[in-house]
């Protein structure tokens, strides 16, 4: 996931500054609502421009949303309680997408992971 992460970052740098910023910015408020719209941008960005990615995200979509849906219902609760509701989710989904790519791997010959 580091990977991902690396590669999101040097092809959407604007875009994930733009979020980052308004993220900081609205701490105190609804800064998931307040900051939708570069959240989308940031998305849309990493799907265009990070192989595999959407591929990813279909294999793992129910995990992704059980995982969101957590972080959701759990938002105005301190980390320690939120890691303690949806660690095992986030467990759920960095193996999915571990399974994931390593078929992708597999059906690409081993080419190097992109994701």
């Amino acid at each position: 996931m580091d990977l991902s992460y690396d590669l999101v970052a040097s092809k959407c740098a604007s875009q994930m500054a733009r979020y980052q910023e308004c993220v900081l910015k609205n701490q105190a408020g609804d800064w998931n609502t307040i900051c939708r719209p570069e959240g989308k941008a940031l998305a849309a960005c990493a799907d265009a421009s990070v192989p595999h990615l959407a591929e990813l995200k279909a294999a793992c979509a129910t995990d992704i949303s059980a995982y969101r849906q957590c972080l959701d219902k759990h938002a105005s609760q301190p980390d320690e309680i939120i890691s303690e509701q949806c660690g095992g989710l986030m467990k759920s989904l960095w193996e999915c997408s571990e399974r994931t790519m390593a078929a992708i791997e597999a059906k690409e010959g081993g080419a190097g992971r992109q994701v």
